[in-house]
């Protein structure tokens, strides 16, 4: 284990995660109409309520004395330009490109989790480890969706796919949380 959170650094840290859920929440949202296939938009649709619902779990392990919950949902100046880089290619399957941009972010958003659990203790913060487990577990399966529909996709995709879905990824993997969420 790592050096533990203090109170204040957990809070701003679950208020990233919470935000990072929403802006999840939102894309994934925006995409389903996009997508024509109905498997894929069914998928995509599921991944959006998901993030919905973890983003509300962690805003609901925020404390509501001052500043207050909301103050603490926000995201960093280097999570805004990646998120701000999610988006479809001209001319490209956006099945491809929303898929491979949901599985970058939920990665991003399980690698923060994780490195977060690993600076808390079981004792300080028994709720955090608890909704911790559960995204994760649901991020896990999300994940899994999200490569299923890869596969599929990229079977009747162009053949420079590969290269665009490691373009929308590389951003995303580059980032170490730790660094992102204490940028405040």
């Amino acid at each position: 284990m790592s050096t533990p959170l203090s109170a204040p650094e957990s809070a701003r840290r679950i208020g990233v995660h919470c935000w990072l859920e929403q802006q999840a929440f939102a894309r994934f949202g925006a995409w389903v109409s996009e997508i024509t296939e109905p498997a894929a938009k069914l998928a995509m649709l599921r991944l959006g309520e998901n993030a919905g619902w973890r983003a509300q779990r962690w805003y609901e392990l925020l404390p509501t004395a001052p500043p207050g919950a909301d103050a603490l949902v926000a995201g960093t100046p280097q999570l805004d330009a990646v998120i701000a880089t999610m988006g479809f290619a001209p001319d490209t399957s956006p099945i491809v490109d929303a898929f491979a941009a949901a599985a970058a972010l939920l990665g991003l958003i399980d690698r923060a989790v994780a490195e977060h659990v690993d600076r808390t203790t079981a004792i300080a913060e028994p709720a955090l480890v608890r909704i911790a487990g559960i995204a994760r577990t649901d991020i896990f399966i999300d994940l899994g969706s999200c490569h299923a529909v890869l596969e599929v996709a990229q079977d009747r995709s162009d053949p420079m796919a590969a290269n665009r879905l490691a373009a929308i990824r590389a951003p995303f993997e580059a980032l170490p949380p730790l660094d992102l969420l204490t940028s405040f």
